[in-house]
This record gives C-alpha cells, structure tokens and sequence, in this order.
C-alpha cells in the first residue's frame, strides 16, 4: 500500500471515528480535555501502526479498544500518585515541633477569623458544633468559612 493510500485510510477513519472515540473516553469519566488527548493519542498510535490497522478486521474497534487501554493507564498512572496515608509521613514534622495554625494564618485576620479557622481546620470541629458556637445557621457557618478561606488566600499571595 502505498503512503498516499495509507494517509487516505487514516484520513477517513479520523473522520469517521473522532467524535465517537470523543464521546467514548467522556462516558468512560474522561474529562473533555483529557478525552481529546486520549483521542489524539490513539491516532497518534493508529498512524505509527497503520500497516496493522489496514488489515485489522476491525479498526474502529481497535481504536476503541486503544482508547480502553489508554484511559485505564492513565488512571492507574494517576491514582496512586496522591493515594497515600497520612501516617506515612508522620516523621517529616512532629506534632511538638508544628507551629499552631493561629501562628501562621496572615495577621490582618481578625482574631474572630482567625479562631473559626482553628476550629475548622486544627481542631477539626464540624459545621454544626461551629455554627453552634457562633450562633449562626450551618449554612451560614458554611459561606463565612469558605469566605475566609478565599481571604488568606488573597492576604497570602496563592
């Protein structure tokens, strides 16, 4: 088969098989992104095989099954990466030696704020027990806390 011949089949069959392979890798929980990086990968292969492809019975099933593949490597590759405990790495900072939270929240909190968030994030108290205290609605307690989140962030610089 010659070049031109080979280019015309892969030409085709991106034509034929790129929304559907799109559609595919985003019911297989691929984000869109990721999907049209999964689907460029696959024809990225399919043109390194073409020669397999040509006298595959199937190709359009081969493209999927690729993308089948792909998709679960990629999501092999990327759930481990963040999946560890914590206690793993409960030697790099001892609790005797971290500085309290109230320490290293940004001094233009006011000393309200900055004791909602120690409540929340170092001694971990829920929402309920928080709006309790504060005499708010949970739903409230809820916005004042992301609110507050999004203020360090600001004060901080992220």
């Amino acid at each position: 088969m010659t070049e031109t011949e080979k280019k015309s089949f892969l030409s085709q069959l991106y034509s034929e098989n790129c929304i559907y392979l799109k559609i595919a890798a985003n019911l297989y929980g691929a984000n869109p992104a990721d999907a049209a990086d999964f689907v460029h990968d696959i024809f990225v292969t399919a043109t390194e095989k073409v020669d397999i492809l040509i006298k595959h019975e199937d190709p359009k099933g081969w493209l999927l099954k690729a993308l089948d593949y792909r998709i679960k490597n990629h999501r092999r590759l990327h759930s481990t990466k963040y999946n560890r405990s914590l206690e793993e790495y409960g030697d790099l900072i001892a609790p005797e030696q971290a500085e309290p939270l109230s320490h290293v929240l940004p001094s233009q909190l006011s000393d309200a704020e900055k004791q909602i968030l120690v409540w929340r994030f170092e001694r971990l108290m829920d929402y309920k027990e928080m709006s309790r205290r504060l005499g708010i609605t949970e739903e409230y307690c809820r916005v004042k806390v992301s609110r507050l989140l999004k203020k360090c962030r600001e004060l901080m610089g992220i």
